[in-house]
């Protein structure tokens, strides 16, 4: 895997963990692959999460610092 071992990592990681433990979430959200398709994630369920707006920018800042190439 590209992944770096690092804070940011563990920071992406922190928040997609927080987001599959939630009961619910309501307002607008939107769906997210946990690995990213173009770094041969899926579509499968337990590749999706939902996030808020927020989250889901966050996590793909997160992304860049967390990957090679």
């Amino acid at each position: 895997m590209v992944f770096i071992n690092n804070k940011y990592t563990r920071i992406y990681y922190s928040i997609i963990d927080n987001a599959i433990s939630r009961s619910s979430l309501r307002g607008y959200t939107e769906l997210h692959h946990i690995i990213p398709k173009s770094l041969g994630g899926s579509n499968d369920s337990s590749n999706l999460v939902r996030l808020t707006p927020r989250e889901h920018f966050i996590c793909h800042w997160l992304l860049v610092k967390m990957t090679r190439g």
